[in-house]
């Protein structure tokens, strides 16, 4: 076998580990009949390059750094492409007197090629040096140019490799919820944060589909439409609700997906990064819940009401009246407060609140607007203007008789009663304060003739 033949065959094996700058570089060494061969990169210390590997056919010798400045090396860094190749064919000592490496092998000739990436930018660069003078061929030259290539190509597979292993020992690590998920879905490698969040250890989990893990909905309608994303290039920031089988309550996460490339460039997984925000959601919840809800009676407040009627306007008939505001003030609950206490007329306005829900089952929306005053907004769908009414003032009976069976404090039983006033809604009106007034107006007449009716007996 000659020596080309034998430096194709050790540049043919596959790369799978470090190993490969070896192999190339002995090549190298074969071709060009040189005893030292390496390859070095700029390291990350300034000024200083860095020995990746280095081949000596007589000896082993482990990588190492050395000062670019006043090296053979440095004319290299200031080529530019297509000019990537430098020959000091024999007079290495006296270009480089006081350069101790070339001292310390006796090298006397020195050949050098340029690595440039995708974009033309140095790497690294692949030298040969000799005892003995060198004469520059087509030969080598063209399998520097073609090493040059390869192992370009080869220490960026490496540094993916590393990068992802790095990732992978960091995931598996970290308290933090770190995953790294392929493309099939599945669970390569997970952190504590995760087995802490599932309630199990990461060998239930490795291997294992992420419907297998989070339930089939939570996949299908969460995880899968995000990771599909990221399979297609995109990083993603979102927020998202989860429930595994294994959890009791639902999780809200503050997830990061971000796409993993191999060394060719092609997306191979997704490394997902979440932070727990449960707690955060609960307390988001409970602010808005504060916000539009009365907190005591739990009823809608005015702001919801207001919200939620001026959603209704629009998709209501242009025909038609078809929705009530139906105002409801209790009659003598400032007595109450007066003659007892205001704990007793707190628990008053409760069972108040009880009954609107319970006879307003049907109702857009029972609110408690403030003090002893509720509007309640009913829908009703009869076509026919009697049998509407008619079931308005069967509402407003039963409301009546509800109120009528009170509460009973302390063996007393208290009655309650209250004025309602309605108003139906035009199709031309569209002013929710004019709407609520209006109902407002009509519980205010009602009040008055109460009172009247009641004086006069």
């Amino acid at each position: 076998m000659t020596d080309l033949e034998e430096a194709l065959a050790l540049l043919a094996a596959p790369c799978i580990d470090e190993r490969f700058f070896q192999r190339a570089l002995k090549a190298l060494a074969l071709v060009t009949q040189c005893r030292w061969a390496a390859f070095a990169r700029p390291s990350t210390l300034q000024g200083k390059i860095e020995v990746v590997a280095f081949c000596d056919l007589k000896q082993t010798i482990p990588g190492f750094e050395f000062d670019l400045k006043g090296s053979p090396c440095e004319a290299i860094y200031q080529m530019r492409y297509p000019n990537t190749h430098l020959l000091y064919a024999s007079d290495l000592q006296q270009r480089f007197p006081d350069f101790k490496l070339i001292k310390d092998l006796g090298a006397v000739s020195y050949q050098g090629e340029l690595i440039l990436d995708d974009e033309g930018y140095p790497i690294g660069h692949i030298l040969v040096m000799d005892p003995l003078p060198q004469r520059e061929n087509t030969k080598s030259r063209e399998f520097f140019r073609l090493l040059a290539q390869r192992i370009g190509v080869e220490y960026k597979r490496l540094l993916l490799s590393r990068e992802l292993s790095v990732h992978k020992q960091m995931i598996a690590s970290t308290h933090h919820m770190m995953s790294f998920v392929d493309l099939d879905y599945r669970y390569h490698v997970v952190s504590k944060g995760y087995e802490h969040l599932l309630n199990c250890n990461s060998s239930e989990i490795v291997g294992k589909h992420a419907s297998e893990i989070h339930g089939k909905a939570v996949f299908d309608n969460y995880l899968k439409p995000l990771l599909d994303r990221s399979f297609a290039g995109e990083s993603i920031n979102t927020q998202t609700r989860i429930h595994p089988p294994s959890v009791s309550e639902p999780q809200y996460l503050n997830v990061h997906h971000n796409p993993h490339q191999d060394e060719n460039g092609r997306i191979n997984g997704v490394i997902v990064s979440a932070h727990n925000i449960t707690e955060l959601h609960k307390a988001k919840e409970e602010s808005e819940y504060l916000a539009f809800h009365d907190s005591l009676t739990q009823l809608p407040n005015r702001l919801a009401l207001f919200n939620h009627f001026a959603d209704l306007l629009p998709n209501l008939s242009d025909t038609q009246a078809e929705l009530a505001v139906l105002y409801l003030d209790l009659d003598d609950f400032k007595q109450i407060n007066d003659n007892y206490n205001h704990l007793v007329g707190d628990q008053v306005l409760q069972r108040v609140a009880q009954i609107l829900r319970e006879a307003c089952a049907e109702a857009e929306m029972v609110a408690r607007i403030g003090g002893d005053e509720f509007i309640i907004l009913h829908r009703f769908d009869a076509q026919d203007e009697d049998d509407k009414r008619q079931a308005l003032t069967r509402l407003c009976l039963n409301l009546d008789q509800m109120l009528d069976e009170g509460i009973r404090h302390e063996g007393e039983h208290l009655r309650l009663a209250a004025s309602i006033g309605y108003h139906w809604v035009e199709p031309a009106q569209k002013d929710v304060s004019a709407l609520i007034c209006l109902a407002d107006k009509a519980m205010y007449r009602n009040k008055r003739r109460k009172r009247l009716n009641e004086a006069r007996q």
